[in-house]
């Protein structure tokens, strides 16, 4: 029943064109055609079908690190300031996606999360490039405004993020919201487990869950939700 009242309230152009918008990603400062083929079909609860996601490949990641290295300079004070103003709208969008949450107007920054030490980088298995880009990995019940406040932390550094297939509608929100003022520091990939595990190669992760990261993973952080 929530789900439903959701959609009544959503923008319905947004609604309206949610097939297209989960089928791109954002990289390099624009919205694009995934360069992969899987698709994975979306059905949330409220509405018959949202469309799908094209899980993006190692030539989507290799894109979306080109982006983010050679973005300006975020500014983050404009990127809080924007999802102030957008959030709202991304609570029902995550109604519809069967996930049930406070938004905040105004998600406090987080700390910069800390560089994985000598040790870490050693015993990797995953990651080739400990000194890339943060890659932000979200489990769907992460709250959205703590993944917002990571992306705004972090959009210094530069940030590929791969949000749960579950809540790529809200990643899509969240991420039209913010993308102006990060100035191409900022990419989103949809995608399953085997992208997230591909963008794991490039640079230190980020886990966003509840769950264990996978073993040998080299971490900027951690954050789990409350």
């Amino acid at each position: 029943m929530e789900g439903h009242m959701a959609v009544d309230r959503m923008d319905p152009q947004f609604l309206a064109e949610l097939n297209e918008r989960l089928f791109v990603h954002y990289t390099q400062g624009a919205w694009r055609a995934p360069l992969g083929y899987r698709l994975l079909n979306l059905r949330p609860a409220g509405v018959a079908r949202w469309g799908g996601i094209i899980c993006g490949d190692a030539r989507d990641a290799a894109r979306a690190l080109a982006g983010v290295a050679a973005g300006g300079t975020a500014d983050t004070a404009a990127m809080a300031q924007a999802w102030a103003q957008a959030s709202a709208g991304a609570a029902d969008i995550r109604a519809v996606e069967g996930l049930r949450e406070r938004l905040s107007a105004a998600p406090l920054p987080s700390d910069a999360a800390p560089r994985p030490t000598g040790s870490e980088i050693a015993s990797n298995t995953l990651t080739s490039n400990p000194d890339g880009p943060a890659i932000l990995l979200s489990a769907a019940d992460t709250p959205l405004d703590e993944i917002v406040a990571l992306l705004i932390a972090q959009a210094a550094r530069g940030v590929l993020w791969k949000p749960a297939p579950r809540a790529a509608a809200s990643a899509h929100y969240a991420m039209r919201a913010l993308a102006p003022a990060a100035q191409g520091r900022l990419a989103l990939l949809q995608g399953d487990h085997q992208t997230g595990a591909e963008l794991a190669r490039h640079g230190p992760v980020i886990w966003a869950s509840d769950t264990p990261p996978p073993k040998g993973m080299v971490l900027l952080g951690t954050h789990r939700g409350a």
